[in-house]
């Protein structure tokens, strides 16, 4: 047995919500660390080997770990949450690295309350794959099925030559940090989290100007060939760091894989 922990915030004589559960639906409980408070939970040991099992198994995982940060967070208090997979021996153990990191920690949980993280994803549109496709489609259904997978690889490489849509991404981007740039209080960029082209961008803002900025970023308008989604409110996953040099760490990361 272990204990995860989900996120941090300040002390507070309310605690969790009653019947709070997490992972394995194990009870989420509070721990008192000085001004910070720790929400976590009692799990079983993960099995170290890959299978399909496993990875789904993970995956719901961070399912539920995400739901009990984003609890949290809608207590009207932001939590710094911890990196998925942040475990410890036991209470004690997890406590005891918490106060060790207070110094720079609690700095970080303070300077994000009030605070919530909104992303834009910005992507091709279906119209402009379906566009890049339309060549190919007879052949992707005929006998030969090399041939389309040879022409999305003719694309793939003509992008890395061209670099088209990664400079269409970033105009739109651009027009839309500049949409925001009167509510964003920070800014982090994802970078490689696909293979398809693609921009993924988190703004730390106010929780009481998140209409205003819905309003501000919506007012912009890509073109046919391109299109944007916001994601949020959210836990600032991506400004928990505590080394400012990795860019954000989705997550406070103290211990564990």
């Amino acid at each position: 047995m272990s204990t995860h922990l989900y996120c941090l915030l300040p002390a507070s004589p309310s605690g969790v919500p009653p019947e709070l559960t997490g992972i394995d639906a194990a009870v989420v409980r509070a721990l008192d660390i000085g001004a910070m408070q720790a929400w976590v939970s009692t799990t079983e040991p993960r099995p170290e080997i890959v299978t399909n099992v496993a990875a789904d198994a993970a995956l719901a995982g961070i399912r539920e770990h995400d739901a009990v940060v984003e609890r949290a967070l809608s207590t009207g208090v932001t939590p710094l949450p911890a990196r998925f997979g942040q475990r410890f021996r036991d209470d004690d153990a997890c406590a005891a690295e918490i106060a060790r990191k207070a110094d720079a920690i609690l700095p970080l949980l303070l300077a994000v309350q009030g605070l919530v993280e909104m992303t834009l994803i910005l992507t091709p549109s279906t119209k402009r794959a379906v566009a890049e496709l339309v060549p190919v489609l007879p052949e992707m259904v005929g006998e030969d099925p090399g041939v389309g997978r040879r022409y999305l690889e003719a694309l793939k490489n003509r992008e890395a030559a061209t670099g088209a849509v990664r400079q269409a991404l970033d105009a739109l981007a651009q027009r839309l940090g500049e949409a925001a740039e009167g509510f964003v209080q920070r800014v982090s960029v994802h970078e490689n989290l696909a293979k398809m082209p693609m921009r993924a961008i988190s703004h730390l803002v106010r929780r009481d100007v998140i209409d205003s900025y819905r309003d501000a970023v919506g007012a912009v308008h890509p073109t046919t060939d391109y299109r944007f989604l916001v994601v949020g409110p959210r836990a600032p996953y991506s400004f928990a760091s505590l080394q400012a040099s990795d860019g954000g760490s989705h997550g406070l990361r103290l211990a564990g894989p």
